[in-house]
């Protein structure tokens, strides 16, 4: 059943599980070699560790399977091309937004967009790699399926469905520790913001008392403030030191997290360059600062 072909696909299962894993190194090397040349630096570009974009082969194959029968109709098969990769664009784009509470990318700078998901300058540059696909380099893939002899393409597949699992997984729970620092960094900004406000309005309310009191109620309270006694005094120290005590922990614990210090941090560092345009529905504040960071850390690393 593996290899019997599938009714009106053409394919069997194990001839579109290669068409997928192929597109889907293609997808990646092509969305590499753009983010070079428009940025000028390599990125590992993707969800994914691994080096590829699964969108790209579900994509082809979805374009593969069911526009084929309408290659001889090229006006019909370039606008039924493009609606499909948009309406797939939209759903991904959508669906990671709603599962992970971030938006992967952005069209919003681009006229004719709807909500950033998808635009019509996207959607025909759909429409014509589609049509270089499916018309110029579909045809040799599938001639060079036909040559991988069954064995070792039961092998590959078996062995690339295990890396991708075990990636997809890293992956997920890199995402999830990213949620949970960007989250923190915006509770740790919370809380030394308002102990700045708080400090602040203390200090104003205090001038403005002195201020309207007078002279002679400030002769008074300098008076009062002479007779404090060294308890008092140690007690005012005391509550000085530990609040400079909590924002420096504070402060440490941010900076660590911007840091990046930890191992583990590659992933989340990944995902952040592979996603130039990555936003967070909660977070946007603290997403930019590890933006930054990132950047920082790795032109000191360039350099």
């Amino acid at each position: 059943m593996f290899f019997e072909r599938i009714g009106f696909t053409g394919f069997s299962l194990y001839e579109m599980c290669l068409l997928f894993l192929i597109w889907s190194f293609i997808g990646w090397a092509m969305e590499v070699c753009v983010h070079a040349l428009k940025m000028g630096e390599y990125s590992n570009r993707g969800f994914l560790s691994m080096p590829i974009c699964p969108i790209y082969g579900v994509g082809v194959l979805i374009i593969t399977v069911i526009l084929k029968p309408l290659m001889d109709i090229p006006v019909l098969f370039f606008l039924l091309s493009s609606l499909i990769c948009t309406s797939f664009e939209l759903l991904v784009g959508v669906g990671m937004q709603l599962i992970f509470h971030n938006k992967w990318w952005d069209y919003s700078d681009e006229h004719f967009n709807f909500k950033g998901y998808i635009c019509l300058k996207v959607s025909i540059e759909w429409g014509f790699g589609c049509m270089i696909v499916e018309y110029f380099i579909e045809p040799s893939i599938e001639k060079l399926i036909e040559l991988i002899p069954h064995a070792v393409g039961v092998i590959l597949l078996s062995v690339m469905a295990v890396l991708i699992v075990i990636d997809l997984i890293n992956s997920v729970s890199a995402v999830y520790r990213l949620n949970i620092r960007l989250k923190e960094i915006s509770e740790i900004s919370g809380k030394m913001y308002d102990y700045s406000q708080n400090l602040g309005k203390r200090l104003a309310d205090t001038a403005l008392e002195a201020a309207d009191s007078g002279a002679e109620r400030a002769a008074e309270l300098y008076m009062a403030s002479e007779e404090v006694s060294e308890d008092a005094e140690r007690i005012m120290a005391e509550a000085r030191e530990k609040k400079d005590e909590f924002i420096e922990k504070l402060r440490s614990r941010y900076d660590a997290l911007i840091a990046f210090s930890d191992y583990q941090d590659r992933r989340v560092i990944r995902l952040i360059n592979a996603f130039p345009s990555l936003r967070s529905d909660n977070n946007g504040e603290a997403l930019e600062k590890l933006r930054i960071s990132v950047r920082e850390r790795l032109h000191k690393k360039r350099g």
